[in-house]
């Protein structure tokens, strides 16, 4: 997530930047169109996922807290996002997927097969994480979602 806000800010500054050296109105109006596009995605990364992860620190620092006193988390086996609303799904499995450590993982249950969940996993933490199917529909979904072995 921190790394896809930076590559759209990083954009955003070299559209910016390139519309101090265009010197014709068709070229800054298309610099112009091309930052507004830019800025609607990093403003919807920003409204759908840190947002709604940043609303979960509270927890996240008392799960921080608890294991730096020693304390194991409770880690449920199974998450069932079949009554969060869409927009909510996501940050909420990205979010256990976090507290996970290597080798661990968790039961997700949906109503659908997760594929467009399964690109996302992909694109943002290639390689590191295990995706297993444990029952394929027609109505419920179960994924093992896991976060993959230390190499030792």
């Amino acid at each position: 997530m921190v790394r896809a806000l930076r590559t759209t800010a990083g954009a955003l500054d070299r559209r910016i930047d390139g519309l101090a050296g265009d010197e014709d109105a068709a070229s800054v109006a298309a610099g112009a169109r091309a930052v507004e596009a830019i800025l609607d995605v990093h403003l919807t990364t920003e409204e759908t996922v840190l947002l709604p992860a940043l609303a979960d620190l509270p927890g996240l620092v008392a799960d921080l807290t608890t294991l730096l006193e020693g304390g194991r988390l409770d880690t449920p086996s199974v998450v069932d996002v079949r009554e969060i609303p869409h927009g909510q799904r996501h940050p909420r499995i990205f979010a256990r997927y976090a507290r996970l450590a290597p080798g661990e993982g968790f039961v997700l249950v949906n109503n659908h097969d997760p594929k467009p969940l399964r690109r996302e996993f992909e694109a943002t933490h290639p390689g590191t994480h295990t995706w297993d199917y444990v029952e394929s529909g027609p109505d419920v979904w179960r994924v093992r979602i896991g976060r993959a072995a230390a190499e030792g």
